[in-house]
């Protein structure tokens, strides 16, 4: 499933755009990332995410897939 189709799901619980906020927080302040043809600092990015934006969206499932795979691979919880 592309991002796309995701996106016009809109799925993302408060809990997700919280957990992908605090977590952005831990990150480098140097840190910068390349999404949907731009690139944005860490600053930039939260501020996506608080806006809840599209570019946040991407963010935010980009974040979630990374952490369900986590879970995955830990065998601890299932999301």
């Amino acid at each position: 499933m592309s991002w796309r189709d995701k996106q016009k799901r809109g799925n993302i619980s408060d809990d997700e755009w919280k957990i992908v906020e605090e977590r952005l927080k831990t990150m480098p302040n140097k840190m910068k990332l390349g999404i949907l043809s731009n690139s944005y600092t860490k600053q930039d990015l939260l501020l996506e995410v608080q806006k809840k934006s599209d570019v946040g969206r991407a963010y935010v499932e980009m974040q979630m897939e990374f952490v369900r795979w986590l879970a995955k691979q830990s065998g601890v919880v299932q999301l």
